[in-house]
C-alpha cells in the first residue's frame, strides 16, 4: 500500500440498469396505449451497490470476480463512459481505459492512422504523438503491419497496437480490463513490466482479468467483487488463494 495521493475516489457508488418491458415502438401505439391505460413494465437492475474504493498514484489494484459482478460496469464509471446513478466518483489527472482491444480504431484507416487517432481521442497532441510513433510501432511490434488496415488485424494484433498507444500516453490513471487474453507470454511480460514501470512512475493501475497468474504477478492488492459490491479485499497472494479455493469448492458442489 502506497501513501501517495489517491488518484481515484469513489464514495458510495450506485450504478441502475433500466428494462423496459412491452416498450411500444412506435408513437402511434404509445399514445394508444396511454388511452388504454396500459403501463409498461421497467425493471430496475443494481450493478454496482454501495460501493466505496481508494486507488492511490503507485498502486496496480487487481479487480476479481465472477462474469457479471460489476467489474466493467465499475471501470466504465471510472473511465466517465458512464455516469454514477448515485454517489461520487473522483479520478484526478489524465485518465486511459483499455476496456476493449482496439476501441476507439478505425476498421478502414491503417495502424499508423489510428495510431493518431486513438492517441487524439485519448488527449495526446499531435506533437506528442509524433515524439512516440517509433516507441508506439516498437512496442507493438508492428514494423511489418502498421501501414495496412486494421480490419486485416487478429486480435492479437489489435490488442498490442491499442495497449502500445494506452502506455505510451503515460497516464495518471490506466484502466487495463481483460485485454491480455489474446497475446503470447512474451507480450504479456512486455505488458508487465511496461505496467510496473507505469506505476513507479507514479500512476494508478486497475487491473482486470480471470486469469489469477497474471494478477498474483502484478498486483498489489485485490479488490474481490460479487453482485455489484466489494465482499473482500486485501493482499493479493492470500485473496487469490481464497478466490481459487472457493471457486473449486463450487465446482465439486455442482
Amino acid at each position: 500500500m502506497t501513501d501517495r495521493a489517491p488518484l481515484v475516489e469513489i464514495d458510495g457508488l450506485w450504478k441502475r440498469y433500466r428494462r423496459h418491458h412491452d416498450r411500444p415502438a412506435r408513437m402511434k401505439d404509445a399514445l394508444l396505449g396511454r388511452i388504454m391505460g396500459h403501463v409498461h413494465q421497467v425493471e430496475d437492475t443494481w450493478a454496482i451497490q454501495d460501493l466505496s474504493l481508494s486507488v492511490s498514484a503507485g498502486e496496480i489494484v487487481g479487480l476479481i470476480g465472477p462474469n457479471g459482478c460489476g467489474k466493467t460496469t465499475l471501470l466504465a464509471t471510472i473511465a466517465r463512459v458512464l455516469r454514477p446513478t448515485k454517489g461520487s466518483v473522483v479520478v484526478r489527472g489524465r485518465v486511459c481505459p483499455m476496456l476493449q482491444a482496439g476501441a476507439g480504431f478505425h476498421p478502414d484507416l491503417t495502424g499508423l492512422e489510428n495510431v493518431y487517432l486513438s492517441g487524439s481521442i485519448l488527449g495526446m497532441r499531435h506533437r506528442e504523438i509524433d515524439s512516440k510513433l517509433d516507441a508506439v510501432v516498437a512496442f507493438a511490434g508492428a514494423e511489418n503491419w502498421v501501414d495496412t488496415p486494421v480490419r486485416t488485424y487478429s486480435s492479437g494484433m489489435l490488442m498490442r497496437l491499442g495497449f502500445a498507444v494506452a502506455a505510451h500516453m503515460e497516464p495518471d490513471v490506466l484502466i487495463v480490463d481483460e485485454i491480455l487474453a489474446t497475446g503470447d507470454e512474451a507480450f504479456r511480460s512486455q505488458v508487465r513490466e511496461r505496467l510496473r514501470q507505469q506505476a513507479d512512475a507514479g500512476s494508478a493501475i486497475l487491473f482486470v482479468s480471470h486469469y489469477m497468474e497474471e494478477v498474483q504477478l502484478l498486483c498489489d492488492r485485490v479488490l474481490w467483487m460479487q453482485d455489484g459490491q466489494i465482499v473482500h479485499k486485501g493482499e493479493t497472494e492470500a485473496l487469490v488463494a481464497q478466490y481459487l479455493a472457493e471457486g473449486r469448492s463450487h465446482t465439486s458442489e455442482a
